[in-house]
């Protein structure tokens, strides 16, 4: 069974109440994609550093797509945006190890829910749970986070679920 992304879909979920944040900038999304989500959740924010992404072309079609444009991401500049356009208190960050590495260095996360699937996969071109510039001096030390276990749950069919806080 081949997994499904965004842009194939062709089933639409009941309308959820939440809002996403995406950031795209290559842009990964394609016009089924934005379509899917817009359909999907009650507000979608595309945030991207592409003058030409496709959302551009459907603002009009869609009353919940608001793109935010940045010429170059600043990651505490945008979650500041969150806040004032949008009044988020609180955002769960979805995402693969590069933006997460980023997040974590920029001191941007506080806590942490991670959870293991058992299965076992390898490689040194794997992705991990954080990625992004290797420590090289001891200056660079200055971005390991401790973390603090805050919860353990076993979850069905094996998984098991993480929660900690970042000490900062």
């Amino acid at each position: 069974m081949s997994k499904i992304g965004v842009n194939e879909r062709t089933e639409y979920h009941d309308k959820v109440d939440c809002r996403f944040i995406i950031i795209d900038n290559k842009p990964h999304l394609n016009e089924k994609g934005i379509d899917y989500i817009c359909y999907w959740v009650d507000r979608l924010v595309l945030v991207t550093t592409n003058k030409n992404h496709v959302a551009y072309l459907l603002q009009e079609k869609y009353d919940n797509l608001d793109i935010l444009f940045y010429d170059l991401l600043d990651l505490s500049i945008l979650l500041s945006d969150m806040k004032e356009k949008y009044s988020a208190e609180t955002i769960t960050i979805q995402s693969g190890g590069t933006l997460n590495g980023k997040f974590l260095r920029d001191n941007l996360i506080d806590y942490v829910n991670v959870i293991m699937s058992p299965l076992l996969v390898g490689g040194k071109d794997t992705s991990t749970l954080i990625d992004g510039e290797a420590i090289t001096s001891f200056e660079d030390l200055n971005n390991v986070k401790a973390l603090q276990l805050i919860e353990c749950n076993q979850l069905e069919n094996s998984y098991i679920q993480l929660k900690y806080k970042v000490i900062k």
